[in-house]
């Protein structure tokens, strides 16, 4: 999971060497960024289904394969098409692994250490995330071929990932046809929890990867051309602050309600995304840094009270439905960076990051004083008692 996620997010600190190489302009480079979000929620919803079916390996080992083949496409690419076709195979690749790889690493874990178990495979998912942009800048503003190197290095990172998948047992035998049923993809909120979820898990979510899709796409161009910062390890930084220090809130909001932590997450993101506007102004790149590192931490309370909602509002067989909307909620946020990206062709960065910032403020207003009030509590679902005379169904442990 690790070496797999570096790869959608190395593409951050390169943005503005391919906006200078190919002459890309604002909107094109943030539409570039996005595209895989295009293919991830579908091909993330169809994986999770048929893994079930045929076994974890036979799913994750070709979305390794195709990350690996994204990042080669990527490595060679001296055109605009190729660089959206590699894009598109990350989106296929990542939303091939993601809930796929989680329930491997769940999978292998003894009963006692299950809950162990997701907690590591979502730290070095998001880890992972953070180190892409990280490793990458480092590897292009001190490397040769900056284009190049940092997708170069991943393909040998992506060779341990395909060892280590290659050489670990199955978990999941594959159905016989007889025994698989009929191929059904089922996505939505249950039933009784639709006005919470809608008002605020999902709002809040969306308004998190709002904010970490613009810090990732629009952001980067904003340090290098307004702020003129041209240091690029600087500039993967900020996508590995914002990604990386998420993995640490949840041990933090673990001690608090996760309705509060949604709610707090929600309005400080949104607050400290005037500090990067008044970046500007200062002139103190110093200051987008410190943002990025704060937004991803209270992202982090967002993540962690979301998820933990959705797993205990909903019996077991509705779970995977809702957590599928909720990823499908946090995937959707980013496709607003895209109108960023044109805004600031037409406006200028600076006052497109006023807008950005004003709209996460709106998004964070609407969860505190519209979702809070219509999700007063969180209420676990409790199964319906046995009827007289009948004997109960045996529960999941």
């Amino acid at each position: 999971m690790l070496v797999l996620t570096m790869g959608t997010s190395t593409l951050t600190p390169l943005l503005p060497l391919y906006q200078r190489h190919f002459g890309l302009s604002t909107g094109t480079a943030t539409l570039l960024f996005v595209t895989y979000t295009l293919t991830v929620v579908p091909t993330m919803l169809i994986a999770g289904n048929l893994s079930d079916r045929l076994g974890r390996k036979r799913l994750l080992m070709p979305a390794l394969v195709t990350m690996t083949l994204a990042s080669l496409v990527f490595a060679t690419a001296e055109s605009v098409p190729l660089l959206f076709a590699g894009r598109v195979l990350q989106g296929l690749a990542i939303g091939g692994f993601l809930g796929v790889g989680a329930a491997f690493v769940v999978d292998h874990a003894d009963d006692d250490r299950k809950a162990l178990a997701a907690a590591l495979a979502g730290v070095f998912f998001r880890l992972g995330f953070g180190l892409g942009p990280g490793l990458a800048g480092l590897a292009a503003q001190y490397g040769p071929a900056p284009r190049h190197l940092p997708f170069y290095g991943h393909i040998a990172l992506m060779m341990v990932g395909i060892v280590a998948i290659a050489t670990a047992s199955e978990t999941v035998m594959r159905r016989r046809r007889g025994q698989a049923g009929r191929f059904r993809i089922r996505i939505g909120v249950p039933h009784g929890q639709a006005l919470g979820f809608l008002t605020y898990v999902a709002p809040a979510t969306f308004l998190m990867s709002f904010i970490e899709g613009t810090v990732l796409s629009v952001v980067p161009i904003f340090v290098f051309d307004t702020l003129g910062v041209r240091n690029l390890a600087v500039v993967g930084a900020v996508g590995f602050l914002v990604l990386a220090v998420g993995g640490v809130a949840p041990f933090v909001a673990r001690r608090i309600d996760p309705r509060r932590s949604v709610a707090v997450g929600a309005v400080l993101s949104s607050l400290l995304s005037l500090l990067i506007v008044a970046s500007s102004g200062l002139d103190a790149v110093a200051l987008v840094v410190f943002a990025a590192a704060a937004i991803g931490f209270t992202n982090g309370f967002i993540l962690y009270g979301g998820t933990v909602i959705c797993g205990t509002i909903v019996p077991l067989e509705e779970r995977g439905t809702l957590m599928s909307l909720l990823y499908m909620c946090a995937y959707a946020g980013t496709i607003p960076t895209v109108a960023l990206g044109f805004l600031g062709d037409a406006i200028g960065l600076t006052a497109t990051l006023g807008v950005f910032s004003a709209v996460a403020l709106c998004l964070a207003a609407f969860v505190l004083l519209v979702g809070r009030r219509l999700f007063p509590e969180v209420v676990p679902h409790r199964p319906a008692p046995a009827q007289p005379g009948r004997v109960p169904a045996p529960q999941p442990t």
